[in-house]
């Protein structure tokens, strides 16, 4: 019994002990840098000390010694560096005020420097009254995102400073825009086009813009109840009315437009080698390889799709910015009716000893798969040939398969998409000019 509680006490003490060592160390090299002159240093590796274990002795004198010396220079250089530069010495004091709260935190106590209190007061009221006075003047010139910032920064300096709090609010709400997006409209005729590029574009851009915008929200959930009729042909002081209409300060209009289409087809006959094992009249392992054929056709559509839109300011009218660039789908499908067995790893396009006494035949081989079937293996293509044989029809449920790139990985699929269905393949990505202009505009007075 006696053994097996020592078994679980010496470890115990062994991890204690190691602890000690590290945070006496960090003292001691915090001791040293100090003797230097280093304060940074001395700090740093205090406060690592003191963290690793709070009741080391010569972790806490070590902390409190650099701690103390830590806060009597920045005291010396705030005072020094007021008199040159206000707004340098205020950024240098709110350091110090950062410093004492750590300090505070490790309930390590800091001596206090008389008059310096009231000398820190001076310099910061100074520096907020300087940004405060910047955002006046952003506001009188009309630039109120500009004011928002001057205004939040005098805030940091001195929070009760005058009335920035309602200053604040003010330039908030000057430099707030709510943005409402309307269906764009479908001048390719494409049913359902319209209504299925709106909700995808409208979901994701209320969902990006959350993190990435700072004085623009997008008004998600709006519902304007317009018909298709209405959206083939929106003009623009409809559109503006509708914007109104939902809160907005500005509003998105767009068209889709010149909807072009291309196919072809191409089939892939390669010998397929199956191999058979078996023994001989003696007993010895036989290794022969049947041939057959494999056949694959591959068809790609290769899609484009112009638009444009404009973000208008719902209460001028004006065009605050303008997009347009065509959208391009171009995807590939592959498909076979070879039949294989289960065992896909006995498959080869080559028999081994054929690969070796033949490469020019065997690089030749590997190429045109490389050509029509991208990165799929071929153990891949015959269980996909095996297994997935409803796959012989596209339907819509299938749809997002076309988003990456389908020329490098073809969708296993016995037919394209319709046009249609490309249409929304190639605008997938319409979310994005929409954002980049939005962000431009965010950063703008």
């Amino acid at each position: 019994m006696r053994r097996l509680v020592r078994c679980f006490i010496v470890p115990g003490l062994a991890l204690l002990l190691a602890s000690c060592a590290n945070s006496a160390k960090l003292a001691q090299q915090s001791n040293e840098a100090l003797a230097r002159g280093d304060l940074r240093k001395a700090y740093d590796r205090a406060r690592s000390a003191i963290e690793k274990d709070p009741q080391n002795q010569e972790a806490r004198d070590a902390y409190i010694a650099a701690s103390l010396q830590v806060a009597a220079d920045l005291r010396r250089r705030v005072v020094a560096l007021a008199v040159a530069d206000t707004q340098a010495a205020a950024d240098l004091a709110l350091e110090l005020r950062r410093v004492r709260l750590e300090v505070a935190r490790h309930q390590v106590p800091l001596d206090t420097a008389p008059g310096y209190d009231s000398a820190e007061r001076v310099i910061l009221t100074g520096a907020a009254r300087g940004h405060y006075q910047r955002g006046v003047d952003a506001m009188a010139a009309r630039r109120p995102k500009l004011a928002v910032d001057e205004f939040t920064i005098t805030r940091r300096y001195d929070d009760g400073f005058a009335d920035v709090a309602a200053r604040l609010d003010a330039a908030s709400r000057d430099a707030f825009k709510r943005v409402v997006l309307l269906p764009f409209s479908d001048g390719i005729d494409v049913p359902g086009l319209s209504q299925d590029i709106d909700l995808f574009l409208r979901d994701e851009l209320a969902r990006r813009t959350k993190g990435e915008l700072r004085f623009t929200q997008f008004i998600g959930d709006v519902d304007l109840s317009l018909t298709a009729a209405v959206t083939r042909n929106l003009q623009r002081d409809a559109a503006l009315a509708l914007g109104s209409r939902a809160g907005g300060d500005w509003v998105i209009v767009g068209r889709l437009l010149g909807l072009r289409s291309s196919s072809s087809d191409r089939e892939l006959t390669l010998p397929l080698y199956h191999r058979v094992d078996s023994k001989d009249d003696k007993g010895a392992a036989v290794v022969r390889w049947e041939e057959s054929s494999l056949r694959i056709v591959t068809r790609e559509r290769d899609v484009t799709v112009r638009y444009d839109f404009d973000v208008l300011d719902v209460a001028s009218g004006a065009v605050l910015a303008h997009g347009e660039e065509p959208a391009r789908a171009l995807v590939r499908v592959a498909w076979s009716d070879f039949r294989p067995g289960e065992d896909y790893d006995r498959y080869a396009l080559l028999p081994p000893d054929v690969r070796k006494s033949d490469p020019a035949r065997a690089r030749k081989v590997d190429a045109q798969w490389r050509d029509h079937m991208g990165s799929w293996s071929l153990g891949d293509v015959l269980r996909q040939s095996r297994d997935q044989r409803s796959r012989a029809r596209y339907a819509s449920r299938y749809r997002s398969e076309f988003y990456g790139d389908t020329r490098q990985r073809p969708v296993w699929m016995g037919e394209l998409p319709g046009e249609n269905e490309m249409a929304f393949v190639a605008l997938r990505d319409l979310w994005r000019p929409v954002l980049t202009v939005l962000k431009e505009l965010d950063v703008k007075n």
